[in-house]
């Protein structure tokens, strides 16, 4: 029998412990379905979150870690790489050095070297490479070379206390995927009010409650602690609102597994009073 394809990031990140070879095996067969980076496929199936992925790549390749947020613009490294590249290979120029002899590159993948040597012959420079998030280079992409600003998203990472922020704006973002890897719902947006009708209109369980009604029990708020300051009541309200955005999205994962039929009322009830 053959030996499956290596792929170095993966085995980088099992060396790592940020993945075991199951999960690995799981991200690879989605990465040959549907392409894309396999660092991306990772935290978007939940394995792990964002920043976890992209230190261990930096640490395993022996390469800085770059966070694209606050970068100055260098009108002269954008020009040697032209945007469509960028977005199609997924890097970003971020300024030149020694006289415009080298380039220092973004990526995700450091050991992509086609694409280093790909970035290299066009930009006519050496390249020094420098390691970001698939959504940093994104955010960068649009901000330097377009001169948009990016709109916040909260990815899902398949816990509800680890939503990653992006930089700017208010639109929240999660994904949930069907068997057959189709995107059912991929914003907060989307779950209300189709999603939130059709949770509070679920069938009853054994007990007389529908998987929102469970959600909620579990979710309640008790009154707020007499005798808090300013800052303590503003710390608490962030905690509630995060805590309503989690369960807009639990909510949304109970009423698309209920409705495949992945679990009953009955085995929900069970697990989530248990």
């Amino acid at each position: 029998m053959a030996a499956p394809p290596r792929n170095r990031i993966g085995e980088l990140l099992v060396k790592a412990r940020v993945l075991d070879d199951l999960q690995l095996r799981s991200a690879l067969a989605r990465h040959d379905q549907w392409g894309g980076r396999l660092s991306r496929i990772i935290t978007d199936m939940g394995i792990t979150d964002e920043e976890t992925v992209i230190n261990a790549i930096a640490h395993g390749t022996g390469t800085q870690r770059l966070h694209l947020g606050n970068i100055t613009r260098d009108a002269g490294a954008l020009a040697k790489v032209d945007v469509s590249l960028a977005e199609q290979k997924g890097v970003f120029p971020v300024t030149l050095k020694d006289n415009g002899k080298t380039l220092v590159l973004a990526m995700a993948d450091p050991t992509d070297l086609n694409t280093v040597d790909q970035v290299a012959a066009r930009a006519r420079a050496r390249i020094v490479i420098v390691v970001a998030s698939d959504r940093e280079i994104e955010h960068a992409i649009l901000r330097h070379y377009r001169g948009q600003e990016p709109v916040m998203s909260t990815r899902y990472t398949g816990n509800p206390q680890k939503q990653q922020p992006s930089d700017l704006g208010d639109e929240e973002e999660f994904k949930v995927v069907d068997m057959s890897g189709n995107t059912v719902v991929k914003r907060i947006a989307d779950v209300a009010p189709s999603q939130a009708a059709a949770a509070n209109t679920a069938a009853p369980t054994a007990g007389g409650s529908s998987a929102a009604d469970l959600l909620d029990e579990i979710l309640a708020d008790g009154p707020a602690p007499a005798g808090l300051t300013a800052e303590e009541m503003q710390r608490l309200e962030t905690v509630r609102v995060n805590q309503e955005k989690s369960s807009k999205i639990l909510r949304a994962m109970l009423e698309l597994l209920l409705e495949k039929g992945a679990l009953s009322q009955r085995e929900l009830a069970n697990r989530m009073r248990s």
